[in-house]
């Protein structure tokens, strides 16, 4: 089981101060975490003619942001949660990363922007950045309902003979069930598997053939999710299994918004030996339709090209 200690959490300009204060106790609170509040503002422009009102505008900005962080810590600790502040100067998805990584933190937490763009996605330009590059879980939350996570959801792919695949859908796999029992949440457990070039293969090899191979393949399919449960120590009894044929770009989403899923668990890599290759077409396909949290997980191995 994994084990939160440590939690970095960024605290942006506008979020909602109930939900952030219910997520974080869910997690912080049976775990005894520390927390860190983060919070990270925009160097002012290198503009001699401007440079003054602009350095008043900076210094403004990050007192009242420190006032603002001291008071959620504040309320956290009411609620039993031993937190610390810290501010930094910077691009804010370089400055989290970094942050992350020098302090050793098991969990990135942030909320979702609530103004993402016009096009309605629910994750802003830093959430997706964060999804790409940081090496250690990100979780982008945001409001639930009654500000508890009811539902967690996990989505693996496997492939046997894939090592890293196989290990990553481990880690994930290992990540919901933690995350589910830190926050007394419903576990299920999603596989979507096809058969590449299924409707070519039938005017080539008929379709006798390839409805052979699918019963095959569904059951060599069920067999590594069977024993991917097993391996990650998950009670099979006390997991609702989502077993499904098709595309995954489409099914995931689509059945995370059917059964109600609060936080969605998910690889967002497949590969760490490409340079530049940090979010998967499925995840990144994913991420832009998804309307829930999204905890994101890397591989082991995996190097951000962000410089600490």
């Amino acid at each position: 089981m994994t084990h939160f200690s440590k939690l970095l959490v960024v605290v942006e300009d506008e979020f909602d101060r109930a939900a952030m204060i219910s997520e974080v106790s869910a997690v912080a609170g049976r775990s005894g975490a520390q927390v860190t509040l983060l919070g990270i503002t925009a160097p002012p422009p290198d503009d001699p003619e401007t440079q003054v009102a602009q350095s008043n505008l900076y210094e403004w900005t990050t007192t009242a942001q420190l006032r603002d962080l001291r008071k959620l810590r504040a309320e956290l600790e009411q609620a039993g949660i031993s937190a610390t502040v810290e501010q930094t100067v910077g691009k804010p998805y370089e400055e989290i990363i970094r942050a992350a990584i020098a302090g050793g933190y098991d969990l990135t937490m942030k909320p979702a922007a609530e103004k993402a763009g016009r096009f309605n996605f629910l994750f802003g330009s830093t959430d997706m950045q964060l999804f790409r590059l940081s090496p250690d879980p990100v979780w982008i939350f945001k409001p639930t309902p009654a500000n508890k996570l009811a539902r967690v959801m996990v989505a693996v792919d496997l492939l046997a003979f894939d090592e890293e695949k196989s290990a990553l859908a481990d880690k994930v796999l290992r990540w919901g069930k933690s995350v589910a029992d830190a926050v007394g949440a419903k576990l299920h457990v999603l596989h979507i598997w096809d058969l590449h070039r299924e409707f070519s293969l039938r005017s080539q090899v008929g379709p006798r053939s390839v409805d052979s191979l699918l019963l095959a393949l569904e059951q060599r399919h069920r067999q590594w999710l069977d024993q991917a449960i097993a391996q990650s120590g998950l009670d099979p009894d006390k997991v609702t299994v989502h077993f499904r044929k098709g595309d995954a770009e489409e099914m995931i989403p689509s059945i995370a918004h059917a059964q109600k899923i609060d936080l969605l668990v998910m690889g967002t890599v497949g590969r760490t030996g490409i340079p530049g290759f940090f979010i998967g077409n499925t995840a990144d396909s994913v991420l832009r339709q998804v309307n829930c949290s999204v905890l994101a997980i890397k591989p082991d191995g995996f190097r951000t090209p962000i410089k600490t």
